[in-house]
């Protein structure tokens, strides 16, 4: 697997107050992830959990409807994983979030590009009693991009502990040489681990280190979109798991050659007779000499920004 360039230049533009070292890098690329204490406030988190339920309320303040969407009220299990992606193109107050430069440019730095678009925006809601959800891999389901390369900035806005579901990763398997397939990824009938299990007999791994993630609401765990990873059922009986994940892409990324690769969501908005991925859709959310798409500027504030304003 080759890994990416190091870019200094990206590390050293890194907008205050966020910082990340070279070692936080070099720990990233030597297990495929790092945490980040702190990301965001109390408030945020506040406006954040109120605009999801204004979402899972079927409540669009855009009037667009989600990429996709689980846990749907008087369809769905009450208990079952609430997951809805694509909440930018739904509602201004996330995207002010999940569009957010900082959050791209972190992400950036990480990977070694010059600048970084628009991926995925997810949020998980974990009731009570909810069901485990299948390990993966992000990667997978981005190969229709090239590069099919994608990393995480997933936000914990609760507690994040064993009982209530913890995020589990695998820490080096971002190095495997292994495949997966899509598939649904909520309520397995069978073991949640099984995929793991099955890339790690491929890789020729006999024991995969298993890791639960421990986090405090407002800090983020940067995620390798190789890394394997997966939950746990929320055995809590009273609290519910909240979070949201942000993946960005390579501002240089354009789809594959039209039946190369899965991408379902992705594939939705590829244009006809061209590769490139449209900004209108995939916008450029930082880079480094500056350039960030024209229409975010009136769409939303970077909310992120605006904190460091008012602090």
């Amino acid at each position: 697997m080759q890994s990416a360039t190091l870019n200094p230049d990206a590390l050293g533009q890194l907008l205050s107050p966020l910082e990340i070292t070279p070692t936080q890098i070099k720990q990233f690329h030597q297990q495929g992830y790092f945490i980040l204490d702190n990301l965001l406030t109390a408030k945020q988190i506040a406006t954040i959990v109120e605009r999801f339920d204004s979402l899972f309320n079927t409540q669009f303040e855009t009037g667009a409807s989600p990429d996709e969407w689980y846990g749907r009220p008087g369809v769905s299990q009450p208990n079952v994983t609430q997951q809805m992606t694509g909440l930018w193109r739904c509602d201004r107050t996330l995207a002010s979030f999940t569009l957010s430069a900082k959050i791209a440019q972190l992400n950036a730095s990480l990977m070694g590009w010059t600048s970084a678009r628009y991926g995925l925006d997810t949020c998980w809601i974990k009731p009570p009693n909810a069901p485990e959800v299948y390990f993966h891999r992000n990667n997978t389901y981005t190969t229709a991009i090239a590069p099919p390369a994608t990393v995480t900035c997933w936000i914990a806005l609760s507690d994040v502990a064993m009982e209530t579901g913890s995020l589990e990763i695998v820490p080096g398997s971002h190095f495997w040489n292994c495949t997966d397939k899509i598939r649904v990824l909520h309520a397995p009938r069978e073991d949640y681990r099984e995929p793991l299990w099955q890339a790690a007999k491929q890789a020729g791994v006999e024991s995969p280190q298993i890791v639960p993630i421990v986090l405090p609401p407002g800090s983020a765990l940067f995620l390798h979109g190789n890394l394997w990873r997966g939950s746990g059922q929320n055995r809590s009986g009273s609290k519910t798991r909240r979070s949201l994940a942000i993946s960005s892409l390579a501002g240089h990324a354009r789809f594959q050659l039209p039946g190369m690769g899965d991408g379902y969501i992705f594939e939705r908005y590829r244009q006809q007779g061209s590769l490139d991925l449209d900004e209108s859709h995939y916008p450029i959310l930082w880079s480094q000499d500056g350039y960030r798409t024209p229409f975010l500027a009136d769409y939303c504030p970077d909310a992120l920004v605006e904190s460091d304003k008012q602090a």
